[in-house]
C-alpha cells in the first residue's frame, strides 16, 4: 500500500533501481519533514543539544580506520550468470 500510494519508490526503478536507495513521494516526504521536527523538538530544543548535517556516504578508508572494515564481516553473494 505504500508504494502504490508513493509514500516511497526505489531510486532509479525505471533503469533497474539502486539497492538501498529510496525516493519519497509526497505524504513520504510529509511523514519524514514531521518525524524530523519532533526529533528536533525533544533533542535539540528540550535537551539544548547542537544539530549538524553530514553527507550520508562514507569514503572507504574512513571505515577502514575506524575499525568497521576489519571488525565487521558481511556475507558477499556473486550472481554467477550475470557477475
Amino acid at each position: 500500500m505504500l508504494r502504490r500510494k508513493f509514500f516511497y519508490n526505489q531510486s532509479f526503478e525505471i533503469y533497474g533501481g539502486v539497492a538501498g536507495f529510496y525516493d519519497l513521494g509526497p505524504l513520504g516526504s510529509a511523514v519524514k519533514v514531521n518525524v524530523e521536527s519532533l526529533w528536533r523538538q525533544h533533542f535539540i530544543m528540550e535537551d539544548d543539544m547542537l544539530e549538524l548535517t553530514c553527507t550520508n556516504m562514507t569514503l572507504g578508508e574512513v571505515l577502514k580506520t575506524s575499525g568497521h572494515v576489519d571488525k565487521f564481516a558481511d556475507f558477499m553473494v556473486k550472481d554467477t550468470k550475470n557477475g
